[in-house]
């Protein structure tokens, strides 16, 4: 408790010690002036009754106070038997290190240790990998019931994040949500026809009305699952990287996953991806260069406003694959002037760079939207299979759902055992869909590879 505090509680008590005291004189006032009364023949009955109820609630007032006193005494005991400790500005935390750390990784593995626990039983490994599980279950105020499986050490879901953000830029940046804990199908409902408002032509007429039409949209929750093949010796007796083994295990899964979102082929158990949902703002180009494809960019914007603008949506991010980018930042007007300059002033540019030093993920503008760059953008559709697209989105119309801890499970498998071979293998379950409002989402098609 503060110093500063301490005057104030004594205070209290003190001034609850003095209210005590003068009701323990009002008690026995109260009781003399009953005796009295009772010897008093003169005294009536109703004066009588009159005093002893002002005796009886003076005896309640004392009691409550005594109460009261009692509380107030055994903090006033407990704050002059306590002092506060003082650290000079300085703050003692104790902090218990992880088992699994990145400056012991050569000498204390964790997937070395996950393949001597669940193939060799070996009890010292299997003790480290249920003391990293509980430090991290407690670190995350969760229980084992809530995780998916083994939970990676600190310094490798740092790497997994890292993954994640040049694995899966698209993916990233569309709504992303929690996926249901059960079902292997999520319902989306749409109202493919609205209400209907409109003037009244006269008075005393009917007004306008429509009957409202709704259809669901189903999404499937499918499974996507990768693995990295690692020899026994790697594990056993190479002083092997647990960054290398974890960052080919993570970059596969979100490499594909992306992949799917944006051209997944709805069958096999893959999502549908925006490039096959039917009904998106398509514009297609027929000049290969950066005035011919510009204007292009715009007319799918302008088509989504169109679209969903009635419903406060409008286009709100743009992607591209890296050449494409590459041949926007490569072009020039008649001057030789770049049309991608540095942001800042420039004189008629078609976008900016904001990211110079980015070749993924968030690299500039254009038309007043943020551009992504996406390697995962195929180079191989059109009738002569070489061509990309450039895709414009309102992100919040566009769902992806996944669980918060994919891919975290991860088990040996010995299927390869007479190769001395293990398997780490990873997997999740996600659901996405651009098809709740199709038109939405837009793709500039026609682009054929540029030239520089």
């Amino acid at each position: 408790m503060p110093d500063d505090q301490a005057p104030d509680l004594s205070e209290k008590y003190s001034g609850l010690v003095q209210r005590y005291n003068e009701s323990c004189e009002m008690v026995d006032n109260a009781f003399i002036a009953q005796e009295k009364a009772r010897e008093d023949a003169n005294t009536t009955e109703e004066q009588r009754d009159k005093l002893l109820a002002e005796y009886s609630s003076a005896v309640t007032v004392r009691d409550r106070l005594y109460e009261e006193m009692q509380d107030k005494s055994k903090l006033e005991e407990a704050r002059a038997q306590h002092r506060p400790i003082t650290f000079d500005g300085k703050v003692a935390r104790v902090k218990e290190p992880d088992v699994y750390r990145e400056d012991n990784v050569h000498e204390i593995s964790f997937f070395r240790d996950l393949y001597n626990a669940q193939l060799k039983n070996d009890p010292a490994a299997q003790d480290r990998i249920n003391r990293h599980q509980q430090h991290e279950i407690e670190k995350r105020a969760v229980t084992s019931s809530t995780l998916g499986g083994i939970i990676p050490a600190q310094y490798l879901v740092d790497l997994y994040a890292k993954a994640s953000r040049n694995g899966r830029v698209f993916a990233d940046q569309v709504n992303g949500q929690t996926l249901p804990d059960v079902g292997m199908s999520l319902v989306v409902p749409r109202l493919t026809q609205g209400l209907a408002a409109a003037a009244q032509t006269t008075q005393n007429t009917a007004v306008v009305t429509q009957d409202p039409t709704e259809t669901d949209l189903t999404v499937n929750v499918n499974t996507i699952a990768g693995y990295s093949p690692v020899s026994r010796q790697a594990i056993e007796r190479a002083a092997y990287s647990d960054r290398i083994l974890f960052e080919d295990l993570t970059a596969r899964y979100w490499a594909v996953l992306d992949t799917y979102c944006i051209n997944g082929s709805g069958s096999n158990n893959q999502p549908l991806g925006l490039l096959g949902t039917s009904s998106i703002s398509t514009s297609a180009a027929s000049t290969m260069t950066a005035a011919g494809i510009y204007p292009k960019i715009a007319d799918i914007i302008q088509q989504i406003a169109v679209a969903v603008g009635g419903l406060g949506y409008g286009a709100t991010k743009i992607f591209m694959h890296p050449r494409r980018w590459g041949f926007f930042e490569a072009s020039v007007d008649s001057s030789n002037r770049p049309l991608i300059v540095p942001s800042g002033p420039g004189f008629n540019a078609m976008g900016t760079d904001n990211n110079p030093e980015a070749d993924v993920g968030l690299v500039g503008n254009m038309h007043g939207i943020p551009v992504y760059v996406d390697p995962n953008i195929p180079t191989n559709l059109g009738t002569n299979t070489n061509e990309d697209r450039i895709i414009a989105i309102a992100h919040p119309i566009v769902h992806l759902w996944e669980r918060s801890n994919d891919p975290v499970t991860l088990s040996f498998e010995q299927q390869a055992g007479t190769s001395l071979q293990v398997q780490l293998v990873c997997y999740g379950y996600v659901a996405f869909t651009a098809g709740r409002y199709p038109a939405a989402s837009g793709v500039v098609t026609g682009l054929t590879p540029p030239t520089f």
